[in-house]
């Protein structure tokens, strides 16, 4: 049985979206669920826009997300160079042998001639096919152009025939070459084109199944024409739904298709991260979605992808007059995160893992966001003991690791104090002293452990007080917490325990020389 291959082929122009990583990441689960083999190619013929720090930026998030490749960059392989702009000398070898073939020729055609004619064909409303004008060149005109030193490209001889992609999610699909026209392979600055270069390089790599989004199959027809004109085997293509938001639309910039990073930098777990894109598209055998990384490889199969559009959930149905002016890959982290949907399958699936996970394991995955947490540096360490115990009371309540940070500061408080003067108002203020010593009789009148009871005495609170809503709230928060903003707080008050709280209630209250 032939071995699987597949690829995994980023052009360096930008960071890694979750289209791309979802395209990774299908091709890296088919072949670890086949026993085969994952490549990394990279795909930098655009030397305009193809960047080194867009690479490296490609290899840290797919290191992140734990994809390693078989073969490609940093890795080596018996199939390489793994990078286009290194593999030249070998387009040019396969151009010359369609040349001589007959199959390929040169176009010397200009861009403005070229613009003139696709000018004409869309006031005539017809799509633009190259008209073939410099397809019969004699040997003689040829050199005389060359010799001229005339710019000229090199476009594909296409023949007049139905092609048949055999897709494995789409099904067959048709196209009629005599729509695509002869299409271009070599730009004038030598470079091939896309759908030239990835021919070769598949062919050459031997790669067995190609994997990739659906706004790709258009590109199908002109590379199975070219896999058969050099007698090349075809490989088995299997096209992935479209990914949408929570409004329908495809993603866009400014609508969620922001880089992979930011998710780590969320905190978000690579697991959980890696769960929720598998799902992008595709569904287990027995419909279990929370799955591990060995059941993932192990149950995975593209056939089992669907062609509906796949919902994006993660964040929150734009408004109208923010669609035009959000744009995601320019908020900053606390930004995004007013965006995030509080009820994504993201969230649920990253809540249960932090539930789930070994509290060691979490704990040194929570060491980055301690960074700047205003704690001893020595509970700083992912495996200080008391550390470990506070995240374990709290992890419940996560839905990302970058939450835990204020909750395990509230431990750490001693000295109690109003941040400001408008969370002293609050509790001076109207009806707020009442409130807040509702609030404190409530609480000390019998023994209180879950949010649920805490919630209860601040209900408690406002029916004696006739209060509701943030003149409930807010008072109540202020005497707890010196803040006037915060966390969620029969949370907060169960975490604190009923000890501290009211500690911390007698101490802010004396601070305002008030009695509660």
């Amino acid at each position: 049985m032939t071995e699987v291959r597949t690829r995994f082929a980023p052009s360096p122009s930008g960071f890694l979206h979750v289209g791309g990583a979802r395209t990774a990441l299908f091709n890296y689960l088919y072949a670890k669920a086949k026993k085969g083999k994952f490549l990394l190619r990279i795909e930098d013929t655009d030397q305009d826009r193809s960047t080194e720090a867009s690479f490296k930026i490609i290899l840290e998030s797919l290191k992140w997300l734990g994809m390693e490749c078989d073969e490609g960059p940093g890795v080596g392989g018996p199939n390489g160079p793994y990078t286009q702009s290194e593999r030249i000398h070998i387009y040019k070898e396969y151009t010359d042998k369609l040349i001589s073939e007959k199959k390929a020729y040169r176009c010397f055609c200009s861009a403005e001639e070229l613009e003139g004619k696709k000018k004409q064909a869309d006031a005539m409303g017809i799509p633009y096919i190259y008209d073939g004008k410099c397809s019969d060149l004699t040997d003689a005109e040829i050199n005389s152009q060359i010799e001229k030193k005339i710019p000229f490209t090199v476009r594909f001889k296409t023949p007049h025939k139905i092609v048949i992609v055999d897709d494995m999610i789409q099904g067959k699909v048709k196209f009629e070459s005599k729509l695509i026209g002869d299409f271009i392979i070599v730009k004038s600055d030598g470079f091939p084109s896309y759908n030239y270069a990835v021919v070769i390089d598949d062919a050459l790599m031997k790669i067995t199944h190609v994997i990739r989004g659906v706004g790709h199959l258009s590109n199908t027809p002109r590379q199975i024409l070219i896999f058969e004109a050099f007698g090349f085997p075809l490989p088995r293509f299997a096209h992935a739904s479209e990914i949408v938001g929570t409004d329908g639309k495809k993603l866009s910039k400014r609508a969620g298709a922001t880089s992979v990073l930011a998710f780590r930098d969320l905190g978000y777990s690579s697991d959980t991260m890696r769960n929720y894109m598998a799902l992008l598209g595709w569904t287990s055998p027995d419909g279990k979605e929370y799955m591990s990384d060995e059941e993932l490889c192990s149950v995975f199969d593209v056939e089992r992808c669907s062609k509906s559009p796949a919902t994006f959930d993660v964040f929150k149905k734009l408004k109208e007059e923010e669609k035009e002016t959000v744009d995601f890959n320019k908020l900053s982290l606390l930004g995004l995160a007013e965006y995030l949907n509080p009820k994504s399958k993201l969230n649920w699936m990253s809540n249960k893992y932090i539930r789930d996970v070994k509290i060691e394991t979490l704990g040194k995955e929570l060491e980055p966001f301690l960074k700047d947490c205003q704690i001893p540096e020595t509970y700083k360490s992912g495996t200080n003991p008391q550390l470990l115990s506070i995240l374990d009371s709290v992890r419940v309540y996560l839905d990302r690791l970058i939450q835990a940070p204020p909750y395990i500061e509230e431990f750490f408080l001693e000295n109690l104090q109003f941040e400001n003067e408008e969370a002293k108002q609050l509790v001076l203020d109207g009806n707020g002293k009442a409130v807040v010593s509702a609030f404190y009789q409530a609480v000390k009148a019998k023994p209180l452990s879950n949010p649920d009871e805490y919630k209860e005495a601040m209900t408690k609170a406002g029916e004696t007080t006739g209060e509701k809503g943030r003149t409930l709230f807010m008072p109540i928060r202020a005497i707890t917490t010196g803040k006037s903003h915060g966390l969620e707080l029969p949370i907060l008050f169960s975490l604190l325990g009923q000890e501290k709280l009211i500690h911390r209630m007698e101490q802010l209250a004396k601070s305002l020389n008030i009695a509660i």
